[in-house]
């Protein structure tokens, strides 16, 4: 089923779907392409026979990302040359309000940079008090 019809399915019953299916990617229930699924994904369920080899390949998909930096996307490349733009640090809202409407997932995607050492904020996830700061190197 791919990802819009899932979202509007269950968007009455569930907030956050992509953060779940992320985490039933996880178990190794189900797969798609990504570290979570874009609007245009495919999401299968996983037969229960091949879960093992599916948790294998998401834990071996997760340790590669997050250990290390790896190529940027348009989305990181778009975040950083914004913050740049604005002497390396601005509010979780300033950011939304100016890419919001090109990319989905910020917060997602704000959330791997901290992981990756690209960027700092408090927290696990920013909020709209949170302060977005560049970081150097």
């Amino acid at each position: 089923m791919g990802f819009k019809e899932l979202n509007e399915k269950c968007a009455d019953k569930f907030e956050g779907s992509r953060i779940i299916l992320k985490k039933l990617k996880e178990q190794g229930l189900v797969s798609f392409d990504g570290v979570v699924p874009a609007f245009g994904a495919k999401i299968k369920l996983v037969k229960e026979e091949d879960r093992s080899l599916a948790l294998k390949a998401a834990k071996e998909e997760a340790a590669s990302g997050t250990m290390s930096r790896g190529p940027p996307t348009d989305a990181t490349l778009a975040i950083l040359k914004l913050l740049k733009d604005k002497g390396g640090s601005l509010t979780y809202k300033e950011l939304i309000e100016q890419l919001g409407d090109y990319f989905e997932g910020l917060r997602l995607v704000l959330r791997k940079m901290k992981e990756q050492g690209r960027i700092d904020f408090e927290g696990d996830f920013p909020n709209p008090p949170s302060v977005i700061k560049v970081k150097e190197g």
